[in-house]
């Protein structure tokens, strides 16, 4: 956390099956985030957050039941947000503003919020009006904030 570790994220930390906090945040990393992420399935905290991680958001993110915590925000990811984000019933917080994705955000999220009988009490994305691209995210319906 944040470090000056460069580079790629190494796919052998999909060998780390015990593991219940990957946190990687404020360093320079670069590239996609190896789909061996997705079967620590221990996990509660991926943070990798504020790096320089591009590529799209894997469907194999449904992988991870337990997780509370999962911060991508200041990135540069792509593409749409995953519809198996929504079995995601353990997710607390879910940032992931200050990227590039679109579409609209999956409904079994919304569902899943605080004031619908959920756990998600932290939902950001670029929602609002004069993001391009944006995610459609209503607030406070389903998202809690559109940081600019």
């Amino acid at each position: 956390e944040e470090g000056n570790t460069r580079g790629t994220i190494p796919p052998e930390y999909g060998d780390l099956l015990g593991l219940i906090v990957l946190d990687l945040n404020f360093n320079q990393l670069t590239g996609s985030i190896p789909e061996s992420i997705y079967g620590l399935t221990t996990l509660y905290q991926l943070d990798l957050n504020d790096n320089f991680l591009n590529g799209t958001i894997s469907t194999s993110l449904g992988n991870l039941q337990l997780l509370q915590f999962l911060q991508f925000e200041a990135n540069e990811l792509t593409g749409t947000i995953p519809d198996s984000i929504d079995s995601l019933h353990s997710l607390r917080v879910l940032e992931l503003f200050e990227n590039q994705l679109s579409g609209s955000m999956p409904a079994g999220v919304c569902q899943n919020r605080d004031t619908a009988g959920g756990l998600i009490e932290t939902l950001t994305v670029d929602c609002d009006s004069f993001d391009n691209p944006r995610v459609e995210c209503s607030v406070p319906d389903c998202c809690t904030d559109c940081p600019s």
